[in-house]
């Protein structure tokens, strides 16, 4: 583990067991020296899933709801042999209406905890519910007028990607607009990682979700708001992703471990740091193209990069990322990330009209914008939109397969 995790040995062959010391009154203020996760309970490995009795029993969680989509209830029921409350009627991108059905359900069945399994979809769900407990009403839940119940929640991603497991935010919608929670009491406080839930995934989701892992750290580390903190767990990601991802997608059970990781310390990185601009401006791409939220933020990455090196005080931090990305400098970034895209047959759709142009830059997030370490004008987003979909052929093409393969062979 590096130094980045303290484990203790669980007695269980592939099982490895996470604890960390928690400030309660301060959840995201580290209370010792080292850099691991900030939930309570982390414990990893193939296998691990069938210890969730076990981890309900670390965090004094009796009668927990289930929140997952009816594939996935029907794996924790036959991995674990418990039949839980379940909530499975919340949508892809949640609303607080399906938040409050799933609060009213927890009080119905006489819960006393949250335990969420699948990709952003559910954790975020749960996340909202356990909003809508503490406050109430989603306006109180806007406001985090929260009560000081305790309603623990485990989190075992079934992606390897969004990172969500290991962060205080949430996305929900209200009456069709959509709000961003970002709360510590959100913050889930037992995670379970259990590769084998990624056997199933679609290879597109597989991709999409690898990216997002990748744009995380990449965010992360530039991002306005890093630390020394954040940038371990953000090289982390970058470094897992990029070693795992080849043979992950050709179906390697260690990658598959590795790439769940690399997606938990993404996680990590921009609970401390946040994202910026990709993750900006990838929220309407997928609204008009249908795309993956992380392919989605894959296609500005690498314009985004090149438009951060027409400022001679960004090049160090451009300067590292490119080192721990095993290039030969700043100028192989962007050809990287467009080698990656190709070789991954996930370059952009043909140009958008020039409306839905206009559109995407007016659409982008300002407060997310403020965290990049560049200030972008709405004309520049624009502009970036226009690079990201403009097709690379030729020499160029060649360039950034080459460089690529370089890193895909480290």
């Amino acid at each position: 583990e590096a130094g980045l995790m303290s484990y203790t040995n669980s007695g269980m062959p592939g099982v490895r067991f996470f604890y960390r010391k928690i400030d309660t009154a301060q959840r995201m203020r580290y209370t010792d020296a080292e850099v691991t996760s900030m939930a309570d309970v982390v414990w990893s490995g193939i296998g691990s899933l069938e210890r969730l009795q076990g981890m309900m029993d670390a965090l004094d969680m009796r009668r927990p709801l289930l929140v997952a989509g009816d594939r996935l209830s029907v794996v924790i029921e036959a991995r674990t042999g418990l039949k839980l409350a379940r909530f499975s009627s919340f949508h892809p991108n949640p609303d607080f209406a399906d938040c409050a059905s799933g609060a009213q359900i927890f009080r119905e069945q006489g819960c006393d905890g949250l335990v969420s399994i699948g990709g952003g979809s559910a954790m975020d769900t749960a996340k909202g519910v356990k909003a809508m407990l503490l406050a109430g009403t989603p306006e109180g839940a806007l406001a985090y007028a929260f009560s000081g119940e305790r309603i623990p929640h485990i989190a075992i991603p079934a992606t390897a990607g969004t990172g969500a497991e290991a962060t205080q935010f949430a996305v929900v919608y209200l009456q069709g607009m959509k709000h961003s929670l970002s709360h510590a009491a959100l913050l889930p406080e037992g995670i379970l990682l259990d590769a084998s839930l990624l056997d199933t995934l679609p290879v597109y989701h597989k991709k999409s979700c690898a990216l997002d892992a990748l744009c995380q750290g990449i965010e992360s580390y530039w991002a306005a708001g890093a630390t020394a903190e954040s940038r371990v767990h953000a090289e982390a990601a970058i470094r897992g992703m990029l070693d795992n991802v080849k043979p992950y997608l050709a179906g390697d059970v260690a990658a598959a471990e590795a790439m769940l990781h690399a997606a938990w310390e993404s996680g990590q990185a921009i609970q401390i740091s946040r994202t910026t601009a990709a993750h900006a401006m990838s929220y309407r791409l997928t609204h008009h193209f249908g795309i993956a939220h992380g392919h989605a933020c894959a296609l500005t990455l690498p314009v985004l990069w090149e438009q951060m090196q027409t400022e001679e005080t960004l090049r160090p931090v451009l300067t590292k990322l490119s080192q721990i990305m095993g290039l030969r400098g700043p100028e192989e970034g962007p050809l990287m990330l467009r080698g990656m895209l190709m070789a991954l047959d996930m370059e952009a759709t043909p140009m958008p009209e020039k409306a839905v142009l206009d559109d995407l830059a007016a659409s982008v997030n300002a407060e997310r914008l403020g965290n990049h370490p560049q200030r972008l004008t709405q004309a520049q987003l624009r502009e970036i939109y226009v690079r990201a979909f403009q097709p690379v052929g030729g020499e160029k093409r060649r360039r950034c397969l080459e460089v690529w393969h370089a890193v895909e062979r480290v």
